[in-house]
């Protein structure tokens, strides 16, 4: 587990969640409600990131389970009040608070793709072999 790899599983993470949907018009959603008639560009789309969210998700349970998840979500929202009592954000702000939001969405499907490679190559043991949620 590299910093390369390590940075390249994060930006992934952050390309899916922004790319499905964000709040400046430019994502997934925003042109699948578009008219026009690319449908079939559309499916294909809606398949695909269908597919890598679920197959995200899916390593991310596998990986941290219910209490990891919680624990998670725990320290991102510590953290983001935290930033907020520092003044470096400004949660009062929807457009910050969307933001994020989706961050730690990311940052939460990172999260579990990095554990699952930490668990792997620490103990050995493979996620695939876990029975699904």
């Amino acid at each position: 587990m590299t910093i390369g790899g390590t940075l390249a599983r994060v930006m992934m993470c952050l390309a899916l969640v922004f790319g499905i949907w964000n709040p400046t018009g430019y994502c997934y959603l925003d042109w699948v409600r578009s008219a026009g008639p690319l449908l079939s560009e559309k499916a294909a789309a809606t398949g695909a990131l269908l597919t890598l969210l679920v197959l995200f998700i899916r390593i991310a349970h596998a990986a941290l389970g219910r209490p990891g998840i919680g624990a998670t979500v725990a320290v991102m929202v510590f953290g983001a009040l935290s930033l907020d009592e520092l003044d470096v954000i400004d949660l009062n702000q929807p457009r910050t608070r969307t933001y994020v939001l989706l961050t730690c969405a990311a940052l939460l499907l990172a999260t579990g793709m990095l554990w699952s490679l930490f668990k792997e190559r620490v103990m050995g043991q493979a996620n695939y072999l876990n029975p699904p949620p």
